[in-house]
């Protein structure tokens, strides 16, 4: 296993004193209808640092939405660019892009079959610096093919989630999956066949080996009653059994080391997860972490609660990886007024939520991306005049320059390996302690429960190793995680027999 160098730079009940840039509108008009794309999905920031967005409007022709592309390079916004010429109804885009700089885009578009849906896509060339025209991917008569999603390894394969239903009922949305390599498109797979309910709001992620990770809505044993379902795609194409992880509606995902962060929200007070919830039922942010090594894929921790309990509704919840950890972004209010909500979250605890912005009006579309020093990016759709007409902003969240008070540094330890991993008889931990103290090093199974101590005690700042005696563990997944001062890091151990 490859070695581990997860911090955890979290202290509970700290307040966030993150400096964000103040909202420029990038596009502004008239339009009749105007919002972004598929969360986080709609925003990637590639390896040069430019940043890219796709979003749909009707702003060349009330009416007629279409998709069309951005980019930010060096602090300026280009022109938007017309990707979809359908003179007719495209929505949701999702963008990818892959190591060598080629634009991945996909859609759903009703210029076909009206008003049944299709998916359309195009793609940018980077060698050749030119976009294709945007074609049909899955078009089937009579049939809803509905929000298409898409990620890319840096290799360049691209991988297609999309969920689709038959147009007589809109209670039978089933997921298929598809990949683009060498130039083309492979043959469309099923992922689920219940026949009953919904799957809605996938979501996907890439780790550092390959394996793909997939979650999804899914409302199978009661209508509305939305639970969290996971599976992975291994690098070789294998595609494991899916798992139910419990009640939730999925907004975001995005892995920090080796753990997986998930945003959903809730009703209040309720086990029930609710897309889009009307006003009149409140609901709640909630964020749950699972290691992706973990083979029962059992929450290390499960629904935290991040924002408030109250008459308050959640729109959209965007998770990113910054200077600070996993920042959580969330949109919050009532109809007519809703607020930009922040914090960072952790597997041991997570920041008090910070205020970051109030608008008399409407938001959705809360997306973040993370830049290439630890910096975050947010874009997000707003309105005044309930949802008509739709302005589409940015905020920039820089790194803090050292010393600044504005940001948060703490000191951290870093749990750098264990080796071997899996181990049978033992194995050795090491990690860097930022300053002499006392230091706890323990054993946790994935329910959280401690199941030995392997050092308790002081010790001097800088690198040390400790033996980690497993002859008393089954064999199984556990964390070993190392405590000084009040901030933590842990790291996946697997006993093997």
């Amino acid at each position: 296993m490859k070695n581990v160098m997860l911090v955890l730079t979290l202290l509970v009940g700290m307040v966030l004193a993150h400096t964000w840039s103040d909202p420029q509108a990038i596009v502004a008009t008239d339009s009749v209808d105007m919002v972004g794309g598929s969360g986080t999905y709609c925003q990637v920031m590639d390896s040069r640092g430019t940043l890219h967005l796709v979003f749909f409007s009707d702003f060349e022709e009330p009416g007629n939405r279409e998709i069309y592309y951005m980019n930010n390079e060096g602090g300026t916004w280009s022109e938007p660019l017309r990707l979809s010429w359908g003179e007719g109804m495209s929505h949701v885009p999702s963008m990818a892009i892959d190591g060598k700089g080629n634009i991945t885009v996909v859609w759903y578009d009703y210029r076909l079959n009206y008003p049944y849906g299709d998916v359309f896509w195009c793609r940018y060339d980077a060698s050749a610096g030119t976009w294709s025209n945007d074609e049909p991917l899955v078009v089937k008569p009579r049939w809803h093919s509905l929000a298409p999603l898409v990620v890319a390894e840096p290799g360049g394969k691209v991988h297609l989630v999309w969920c689709d239903g038959p147009g007589e009922s809109r209670t039978r949305f089933e997921l298929h999956y598809c990949y683009w390599e060498n130039g083309q498109w492979s043959d469309e797979v099923p992922l689920t066949d219940i026949g009953v309910g919904d799957r809605w709001a996938q979501l996907m992620v890439l780790d550092e080996t390959g394996t793909l990770h997939l979650l999804w809505a899914d409302d199978r044993t009661a209508r509305n009653d939305w639970h969290v379902y996971y599976k992975t795609l291994s690098p070789n194409g294998v595609w494991s059994e899916e798992l139910n992880l419990g009640p939730g509606m999925p907004h975001d995902v995005v892995i920090c080391t080796d753990l997986l962060f998930l945003s959903q929200t809730c009703v209040q007070d309720v086990e029930l997860g609710m897309y889009d919830p009307p006003e009149g039922i409140p609901t709640q942010v909630e964020y749950s972490v699972k290691s992706i090594y973990d083979p029962n894929d059992v929450w290390l921790l499960e629904g935290q609660s991040v924002s408030p309990a109250g008459d308050f509704f959640i729109r959209q919840a965007a998770l990113g990886v910054s200077y600070s950890g996993v920042r959580l972004v969330w949109s919050q209010g009532v109809e007519g007024h809703y607020c930009l909500y922040q914090a960072t979250v952790g597997l041991y605890g997570m920041s008090t939520p910070e205020f970051i912005g109030s608008y008399l009006g409407n938001t959705r579309t809360v997306s973040l991306s993370s830049g290439l020093k630890g910096d975050l990016n947010l874009i997000y759709a707003y309105s005044i005049d309930g949802g008509v007409d739709w302005d589409i902003y940015y905020r920039h969240n820089p790194v803090p320059p050292k010393g600044n008070s504005d940001g948060y540094s703490p000191p951290r330890i870093i749990l750098s390996s264990i080796t071997p991993n899996p181990a049978d008889n033992g194995a050795v931990v090491s990690f860097d302690v930022p300053a002499t103290g006392n230091v706890e090093v323990a054993v946790y199974d994935t329910a959280g429960r401690r199941v030995g101590t392997v050092f308790s005690g002081t010790l001097t700042a800088g690198r040390h190793e400790l033996a980690v005696d497993t002859t008393g563990l089954r064999s199984g997944a556990y964390f070993v995680r190392a405590t000084s001062d009040g901030v933590s890091a842990s790291a996946p151990l697997v006993v093997t027999r």
